[in-house]
């Protein structure tokens, strides 16, 4: 249960207190109802037996999220943190505390620095719909103030790229840009939706013979060059071979498949004792009797029970909690093909360039590229690899280049609680020169250690 006494609550609430304010509290309700309505629409959502056969999943079926308007999903989330317990979505909110805590934590610093109302009401505008760009510039503005030097926004102009903003110290200045990579390359999503299909066809093959069952598949080829029935496949041949009473590995030159049964008696004895959240690290852990923070997880399951949880006041969404199931189908996947994991470990390259061309030639630059490490430490060390090398060779050309710092930030969603692990990688013309700090994002009793968070993450395992 969230204290209100911890401090990154405090730290994130006094953020949405200053965004609301900057709204207006008439324009906040206006459209943080747009985003409960968003999600009262998906309860009304049934699915058929032949929308599954259809594979209509994704027409019936709408993200956990508000794409239309990210700045007031992220905001409701951050409010429902002790106004309405029981609402929330862990995977989501994992990505925007430490960001919003951050800023909590130096808002008054922030308020005092010169064009950041301007910058704010980009951010907040709706029609902008980009706040993860502007989140991470007031995270790298902070870092600035915290190595004692001050910030001034640069207005944005609508006919040429410019920083982001340019920051003075003792006689120096900086210009400074800032860009944010997409939490998923487009690869990624191109593979996830290739999984979906696959899935299909081994939830069916589940369904057809009757077993709730876990699997686990390691593609050793890339998702597209499989067959798309081969799941199904697999788990009749798992079935029919007794495998399912041992756990064994079905060893395929494309894939390694296991299973084992859902035990739904001991499941909805638990559940009749403490409902939990559907699609929650929590529910993962209740079928499968495992979590990995880093483990691609897929589950289609048949609620018998379905409690709301809080008052009926036209706010509350995602408060659904399962007290009883009548099956659960799932898995857990990862692909170890050479090609998947680098063309999903996306270079910096191109966005570095982007950069340095909003550099004005006169004065000297500083470049920050933030991330998300969400793909697992085996993409991570490929990225590293490709990071560290663009970064230390890159062609500046006429440009001065002071440093170039890369931000990979991994929000952990654990069971019950998160945390937040970050990892700098950078170029710097004369070392400590700019900052005695790196880190973004840094809470109090923060661990700082001389090694990436993705190297951490295999030792751990090991």
């Amino acid at each position: 249960m969230k204290q209100q006494n911890e401090e990154w609550i405090i730290s994130a609430k006094r953020t949405l207190s200053w965004f609301i304010d900057i709204l207006g509290q008439s324009e906040w309700e206006r459209r943080r109802k747009l985003v409960v309505d968003y999600f009262k629409s998906l309860e009304t959502i049934t699915l058929t037996e032949v929308d599954i056969q259809k594979r209509n999943i994704d027409t019936r079926f709408k993200p956990i999220a508000v794409y239309d308007d990210w700045m007031a999903w992220y905001m409701y989330l951050i409010e429902s943190v002790l106004d309405r317990p029981g609402v929330d979505d862990p995977l989501q909110s994992a990505r925007i505390y430490p960001f919003f805590s951050a800023i909590g934590r130096y808002i008054e610093p922030l308020k005092n620095m010169e064009g950041i109302d301007e910058r704010l009401k980009v951010m907040l505008n709706e029609k902008q719909n980009k706040p993860d760009s502007t989140l991470f510039e007031l995270a790298v503005a902070i870092l600035y103030h915290r190595n004692g030097w001050k910030v001034k926004f640069l207005k944005e102009d609508r006919y040429k790229k410019t920083p982001d903003f340019e920051v003075f110290r003792t006689g120096q200045s900086f210009w400074v840009e800032c860009k944010r990579l997409a939490k998923v390359p487009e690869y990624a999503e191109k593979e996830r939706r290739e999984w979906q299909k696959r899935f299909h066809h081994l939830t069916n093959a589940m369904r057809i013979h009757d077993v709730s069952a876990h699997a686990e598949i390691i593609f050793k080829v890339p998702l597209e060059d499989t067959l798309e029935e081969c799941l199904g496949g697999a788990f009749y041949a798992y079935l029919k071979s007794g495998m399912l009473n041992n756990g064994a590995w079905l060893k395929h030159e494309q894939i390694e498949f296991k299973a084992k049964k859902i035990d739904i008696s001991a499941i909805n004895e638990r559940l009749d004792k403490l409902g939990v959240r559907a699609n929650s690290p929590q529910m993962v852990h209740l079928i499968t009797d495992e979590y990995d923070m880093h483990g691609n997880y897929t589950q289609l399951i048949s609620p018998s029970e379905i409690v709301a949880v809080g008052p009926d006041d036209n706010l509350h969404v995602l408060n659904r909690f399962y007290y009883g199931i009548h099956a659960a189908y799932s898995a857990k996947w990862e692909c170890v093909a050479d090609s998947s994991i680098d063309k999903k470990a996306k270079d910096v390259k191109k966005t570095l360039s982007k950069a340095v061309s909003q550099i004005p030639p006169h004065g000297e630059g500083i470049i920050h590229i933030g991330y998300e490490t969400v793909m697992g430490p085996a993409v991570e060390f490929r990225r590293h690899e490709k990071t560290s090398d663009t970064v230390s060779n890159f062609n500046f050309s006429e440009k001065s280049i002071e440093a170039v710092y890369c931000h990979a930030i991994q929000p952990l969603c654990k069971i019950g609680e998160w945390e937040c692990a970050e990892t700098t990688i950078f170029f710097e013309k004369h070392p400590h020169k700019l900052f005695s700090e790196r880190l973004l994002l840094d809470p109090p009793e923060t661990i700082v250690r001389n090694s990436t968070h993705w190297m951490e993450d295999i030792s751990g395992k090991q």
